[in-house]
């Protein structure tokens, strides 16, 4: 029986990967990293207990984490992708394995702006400008990781590479996902950061804007169609599938299905506000880097780059498609929901959560 050790499983990627996994596999034993008693007691609540055992504690406790990591056939470590203690944490954890026969593997996410390093480092860039760069996680591994290895600050996507490469009993992958959207279904956060946060203040402010010339575009990907590809790994982990076209140095997952460019973005925000009555004026305004940080911290690195690429790799040795809607077709159901949290509309009854 697979043991599974996952951190995040109150979190808003983590927790609909949860949902999923123990809807499809509730043979698999999880045992969760959960902190907090709200939090504990709402995955508890959401699971059964001989499936999904809970693990108080959080990404600091080192010791805790290393005992699991141990512990466990996988670890999937999908809390935090910039949590360089809770990584180093997991890797002694696992290493603790290597007279073990069978491999264990670590499932481990990062984010997007990985591959936009250039343009974040880039103090003389506009933010909102484009960029023709598209990258290919099958075509460009190899210079994919020379990129990487440009930018010490990416600690955790370094720190993984070096696993892969002086660890190779210890299979590893990196899903890299860019701009996720939808609703998720997990026990406590269900809400993404990077649309919501866009539509939530054009409510607030009652105008649509974008940084710069908002050209910059990035990839998206639905939180089920991510979700289920990081099960796809989980199976074929559980498998004891060693192909190293799957994990290690070429382990490396983007998660791209469509784009679209900010302005694209905010206008489409822009257009279902005004349809809900909710804005008069659908035009988009224009604001510098510091008047857009302003609004949304961090802003000029997730909505002001460009994060540009497919899914090749997953769709090569996953056998993975996406099937959910289109980041376009979820903008109206984002700005209500967005303008029910802000109390300009009455709410909707929940929908299930399948």
């Amino acid at each position: 029986m697979a043991k599974i050790f996952l951190t995040g499983a109150s979190g808003y990627i983590g927790g609909d990967f949860l949902h999923l996994l123990n809807k499809l596999h509730p043979e698999y034993q999880v045992k969760a990293l959960v902190r907090g008693a709200a939090k504990i007691e709402a995955v508890k609540g959401a699971f059964d207990s001989n499936q999904v055992q809970v693990v108080e504690g959080d990404l600091d406790n080192s010791s805790l984490i290393s005992r699991q990591a141990t512990g466990a056939d996988i670890v999937v470590n999908l809390a935090a992708s910039g949590h360089l203690q809770s990584v180093e944490a997991i890797h002694r954890g696992l290493s603790a394995k290597s007279k073990d026969p069978s491999s264990p593997y670590w499932i481990q996410i990062s984010g997007g702006s990985v591959v936009a390093a250039a343009e974040v480092t880039d103090k003389t860039r506009v933010s909102g400008t484009g960029s023709d760069v598209i990258w290919d996680d099958l075509l460009d591994i190899e210079a994919l990781k020379t990129f990487i290895k440009k930018y010490p600050y990416r600690k955790v996507d370094n720190y993984m590479l070096d696993v892969a490469t002086t660890a190779p009993h210890i299979k590893t992958a990196v899903v890299i996902p860019p701009m996720i959207y939808g609703p998720g279904r997990g026990p406590v956060n269900q809400r993404s950061v990077q649309l919501p946060d866009l539509a939530r203040e054009t409510l607030k402010r009652r105008r649509a804007f974008q940084v710069g010339p908002g050209e910059s575009r990035w990839s998206s990907i639905h939180i089920r169609d991510l979700s289920q590809l990081i099960v796809r790994l989980v199976e074929k982990a559980v498998e004891g599938m060693k192909d190293g076209n799957l994990w290690g140095p070429r382990g490396l997952y983007f998660t791209g299905v469509g784009e679209l460019s900010l302005a694209e973005i905010s206008t489409r925000i822009a257009s279902a506000a005004a349809g809900a009555n909710l804005l008069s004026d659908k035009s988009v305004e224009e604001l510098d880097a510091d008047q857009f940080e302003s609004l949304l911290p961090h802003g000029n690195v997730l909505y002001g780059t460009n994060v540009r690429y497919g899914a090749s790799r997953a769709r090569k040795h996953l056998d993975w498609e996406p099937k959910e809607e289109s980041l376009e077709e979820t903008i109206s159901a984002t700005v209500q929901t967005e303008a029910e949290s802000l109390g300009l509309i009455p709410p909707r009854e929940s929908p299930p959560r399948l």
